[in-house]
């Protein structure tokens, strides 16, 4: 459910949106997260090795130029000590991270957030929570901006 807002918001946003191939057959409401999605293969927008390592991210979202613009990892009961691995191996580029999860989690989150070996993330403050209430609010925020005519 929260792959699909997040592919959602990426698309209103008019941002190329990917999920990985695993969860193309997954639902959100009445579609599939691999309809929704508007690039079907990850972009060779680096070395084989960052794109390999992006591969199974939940949500990226890619600028005009096909560089990511936001990786989004949604935590429900995985570890999220392995979605800070993978985003400190990808610290390099100019893109947004964010664990997504229930409130419920931000603790855990804090906590292994600080650990030694993800220093240089939060020194530059490069990975962000985001709770699944906060989530469901921007998507609705999104879905209002789409009754506008002209968004400033």
């Amino acid at each position: 459910y929260y792959q699909g807002l997040l592919v959602s918001i990426g698309n209103l946003k008019k941002l190329g949106t990917f999920v990985p191939n695993q969860d193309k057959n997954k639902m959100f409401l009445h579609e599939k997260l691999g309809d929704m999605r508007t690039i079907q293969n990850l972009p060779n927008y680096s070395y084989d090795n960052f794109v390999s390592r992006s591969s199974t991210i939940d949500v990226i979202w890619f600028n005009e130029r096909n560089m990511p613009d936001s990786f989004f990892e949604v935590e429900h009961s995985t570890d999220i000590q392995n979605s800070l691995l993978k985003f400190d191996d990808l610290i390099d580029f100019s893109a947004r991270m964010y664990i997504v999860a229930d409130l419920a989690r931000k603790d855990e989150y804090e906590k292994k957030i600080k650990y030694s070996a993800f220093t240089e993330l939060v020194q530059n403050n490069r990975v962000r929570f985001l709770s699944y209430n906060e989530l469901e609010k921007y998507y609705t925020i999104e879905m209002e901006k789409q009754k506008f005519e002209t968004i400033l």
